[in-house]
């Protein structure tokens, strides 16, 4: 077990300097103070709770991780040391808190932890796939080439899931913009023309007198209706981290039309790009769905994937598996059956999920040509309808006085 020491040391020109070290004994770590030709004065155990992982409690986009390993390749690729790398990002970052876990992550490296082993310090910020691939691309002394490709797919990700939210993001917008409108009218505008209807003195027309019945609703329990559905808000959502809220949030959600399969493709793709990122490095099979399957944010796609990787665990086909799942499309499983027999499997995957990134930014097109029309359609009808209910009994009067 390797424990951290803190060191204080003479270097050939008498100065003194201060610093930590990983080793598995007081010995070794006096071995590795001298290998870094300094002469230790003293040698003590480190507090734990001083040099633990700074705890991140600021927000670290997904945009700055991808600068982070793009720049490091970079710098990497230019012939920088990694830790010198590393200082030069701590310094460029703007992030307070990230900068806080690059610095971290610099003293660790300099004091003879590897780099992949810092990065699980802070698995909140760093996915077990980079960590996996950079430990791989220091086993391979590949590690500038490693943080390229986990660059690359990084970009991809984040730009299928900024299309996702863009596509999900405007119909929700529309509608509280149409709910708000039609709030406003039945709260605000029909209470205020309460008064001319009731010096009709004629019975008013169903649809009329629907209208002014959830006017008076809104008026009268508007507060508690917000409450109601803030409450129910909350309990959906607690519902939702528990394990049988998160299998049938997924189900539901694969069902939704157009979205559905937005979401569906989307996450098969994110899968396929993972595993075969993984399985080009040189990373097993099983190793690299342990990795992969978490990925997967839908449960119950998640859950097809990882019973297909306990049966492979035991000598199973992973492709023959697949077919028996209930969620994963049969020409998925079938091109991957056929790429296992013929030792192409990276190629078909790589096929998959370059067709499923294509399908799905098809599907996202599709359905916001879509969405647009059909919400303004619908919140036509709904305004058309009050507009309706409310000019009716003045038609009616005409009516009746002709």
């Amino acid at each position: 077990m390797m424990t951290t020491y803190v060191y204080t040391a003479k270097k050939s020109n008498a100065e003194t300097v201060e610093g930590r070290i990983n080793a598995s004994s007081e010995e070794e770590a006096i071995d590795l103070i001298n290998q870094l030709g300094l002469l230790p004065v003293s040698v003590d155990v480190a507090d734990k709770e001083e040099h633990a992982p700074v705890k991140v409690r600021g927000t670290i986009k997904s945009k700055d991780r991808l600068l982070f390993s793009r720049q490091l390749a970079n710098l990497l690729k230019s012939g920088l040391p990694l830790l010198k790398a590393l200082k030069i990002l701590e310094e460029q970052t703007h992030n307070r808190y990230f900068r806080r876990v690059i610095r971290q992550i610099a003293d660790g490296v300099q004091n003879g932890r590897s780099f992949s082993e810092c990065l699980e310090d802070y698995p909140q910020i760093f996915s077990n796939l980079f960590v996996t691939m950079v430990r791989a691309g220091e086993e391979s002394s590949n590690l500038e080439e490693m943080l390229v490709h986990v660059s690359a797919y990084q970009k991809r990700q984040e730009d299928i899931k900024s299309k996702v939210k863009t596509a999900m993001t405007y119909p929700a917008l529309m509608a509280f913009v149409g709910v708000l409108a039609v709030y406003f009218i039945l709260t605000f505008v029909l209470p205020k023309m309460a008064g001319l209807f009731d010096s009709i003195g004629e019975a008013l027309p169903l649809p009329t007198v629907i209208l002014f019945a959830l006017s008076d609703i809104l008026t009268t329990n508007g507060w508690s209706i917000l409450i109601g559905f803030t409450v129910l808000v909350m309990m959906i959502r607690a519902v939702g981290y528990l394990e049988f809220g998160k299998i049938f949030t997924g189900s539901f959600v694969l069902k939704i039309p157009l979205f559905g399969d937005i979401i569906h493709k989307s996450e098969l793709s994110r899968f396929a790009q993972a595993l075969v990122l993984l399985l080009k490095n040189g990373v097993a099979i099983l190793r690299a769905l342990d990795v992969a399957v978490p990925i997967i944010s839908n449960r119950v796609l998640q859950a097809d994937f990882a019973a297909c990787k306990e049966a492979l665990s035991k000598g199973d086909s992973f492709g023959e598996t697949l077919k028996g799942s209930k969620h994963v499309p049969s020409i998925m499983a079938h091109t991957i059956a056929v790429g296992e027999e013929s030792g192409h499997l990276n190629e078909v995957l790589t096929e998959i999920a370059d067709s499923y990134e294509e399908e799905t930014n098809e599907a996202i097109k599709v359905a916001t040509t879509l969405i647009e029309p059909l919400m303004i359609m619908t919140i036509g009808l709904v305004i058309g309808f009050i507009i309706f209910a409310m000019l009716l009994p003045i038609f009616q009067i005409d009516m009746l006085a002709a």
